[in-house]
């Protein structure tokens, strides 16, 4: 595919389809916008950018965090408008994370899949204990110190009861709350597998357990409770294959109002290339998932192989419907679905 560059004039980021966004130079500070339909890409250098990964947004809404660290907020990419969200404990991972609506929506919410451990929960008690600390460091000295710290270590392999992981939902209305409500996974659900999540009209759901059961996440940011209630009896049937490499996505296509599961099968000499995907639609009238014989007047694209993806329509446009696009390397791919299914 032939690009067209176009360095002086600005992306028209209001567009009403999707961007091809990729960061690079040493410290992120640079970035290339590719229009798939105008098969045409802009080289940029946007401040705010620099050092930041992106994974949500709703609209011109982004929310950006620092590679070098938890610090995350909403950056409005027109009017350059920046909300700052409550801060994250320093030792938390944080996974993966989704935007409902923009802020002046009624119905926004922020929400983050938290890693953290019962020693990083517990950091606040240790802090306190800053003068007992001390004490033993002088009396053992440091390379005890160290040696301590090693045993302890190797003691909390060995035994996951007292230090394990812990997955906790983190959330908050942007620019109304001071700090994060938090909740246990397990306590809402139950269960701590959770899989692919996603947006869809101003809810958030998600699949859990091991038959990727759908389930709607309701949130009560007055009582800063979670509610889960599960959506499907089964998780999609697909189609038996022999090969091991595959990757699921949970998409929306606000275009025709329909929630999307996309099922990614790969093959090639590392069994990674992308070759076959399954499409299925929620009915959320008979509560259960349908394979899809068509997609209509939509193009489902697919950040691979990351677990991000988006649909938009093709009317009006150079996009090709029944269509899924996706990158694999620096290559761009378009994968004719209705072809592929019935040939």
């Amino acid at each position: 595919m032939e690009l067209e560059e176009n360095n002086n004039a600005q992306p028209p980021y209001s567009a009403q389809h999707p961007w091809l966004l990729i960061c690079h130079g040493d410290v992120m500070h640079k970035q290339t916008f590719f229009s798939v339909s105008e098969n045409r890409y802009y080289m940029k250098s946007i401040p705010e950018l620099k050092e930041k990964t992106l994974s949500a947004y709703a609209d011109e809404w982004l929310v950006l965090q620092s590679i070098n660290s938890n610090d995350c907020y909403l950056w409005n990419l027109i009017s350059n408008e920046k909300i700052q969200l409550p801060p994250f404990p320093a030792k938390c991972d944080i996974l993966s994370y989704l935007l409902s609506a923009p802020p002046h929506d009624s119905e926004c919410q922020v929400i983050f899949q938290i890693k953290e451990t019962e020693t990083t929960l517990d950091e606040d008690e240790h802090e306190n204990s800053d003068e007992h600390d001390n004490s033993d460091e002088n009396s053992d000295g440091d390379e005890n110190s160290d040696e301590d710290g090693d045993a302890d270590s190797i003691n909390e392999d060995e035994n996951d009861d007292d230090d394990e992981d812990l997955l906790t939902f983190y959330f908050c209305k942007p620019g109304y709350n001071e700090e994060f409500h938090k909740q246990n996974v397990q306590s809402i659900i139950g269960d701590s597998r959770l899989g692919i999540w996603t947006v869809f009209k101003k809810f958030f759901y998600i699949l859990i357990g091991m038959q990727n059961i759908l389930t709607c996440l309701d949130i009560d940011n007055d009582s800063g409770r979670i509610t889960a209630t599960p959506m499907a009896d089964g998780s999609p049937d697909l189609s038996k294959s022999y090969h091991a490499f595959y990757k699921d996505y949970l998409i929306q296509s606000s275009s025709n109002n329909m929630l999307l599961y996309v099922h990614l099968i790969g093959n090639g000499r590392e069994f990674e290339m992308p070759y076959h995907f399954q499409v299925f639609q929620f009915d959320f009238i008979r509560g259960r998932w349908i394979k899809a014989e068509s997609i209509g007047e939509i193009a489902i694209f697919i950040s691979f192989p990351l677990k991000t993806g988006t649909a938009c329509s093709t009317k009006d446009t150079n996009l090709n419907k029944e269509c899924i696009y996706f990158t694999y390397g620096r290559h761009l791919y378009i994968y004719n679905w209705i072809i592929s299914t019935t040939g």
